[in-house]
């Protein structure tokens, strides 16, 4: 009996964690791209915006910004029709307040888009908070790459900035 009582306490919790983790992880396929760092996917047959965890890229709207299409253009060239992995933020509820899905995409030769795009110097790392923050090393290491190589975004002093992107400091420099 008391082997039995035991069993089960090991079973329920063996499948307590494996509920826990349910979901945190899919298969997909991007359906559309918005701009560097969010893009549309199929989720249990809805179309779904997701925005891109660590990763902040210049804007496509609104304020049009140096670099914005070609982080764009990357992620539809990477990521456009193509099968990914999404990884979920750690969060009980992986939602920003626009209602997007915060997740990391991870290509098929496994490789993570974000430390991709950070590496060709078309987005900095930014909004790194607990609880998502395991790749937070990876790409710091990237973003030091391509900020020591002047690579796009990096190649003008000032114009990535803890806020973002200063596009006059980009207008001073081409003018």
């Amino acid at each position: 009996m008391k082997k039995r009582f035991v069993l089960f306490v090991f079973i329920v919790l063996i499948h307590g964690c494996v509920q826990q983790n349910k979901g945190t992880t899919f298969v997909t396929t991007v359906q559309y791209v918005v701009d560097g760092d969010t893009v549309k996917i199929k989720k249990n047959g809805e179309i779904v915006t997701v925005r891109l965890l660590n990763i902040d890229t210049p804007e496509t709207y609104r304020e049009k910004q140096a670099y914005g299409e070609e982080a764009k253009q990357l992620a539809k060239d990477v990521l456009l029709h193509k099968k990914v992995t999404v990884e979920l933020s750690a969060k009980e509820q992986p939602y920003d307040r626009y209602g997007r899905l915060l997740a990391y995409i991870w290509l098929e030769d496994g490789t993570l888009y974000q430390e991709k795009i950070v590496q060709e110097g078309l987005a900095r790392v930014a909004y790194v908070f607990e609880p998502d923050t395991k790749y937070a090393k990876k790409l710091y290491k990237a973003q030091e790459e391509a900020k020591k190589a002047k690579k796009r975004i990096w190649s003008v002093d000032g114009y990535v900035t803890d806020e973002g992107f200063n596009m006059s400091v980009w207008l001073d420099q081409a003018s």
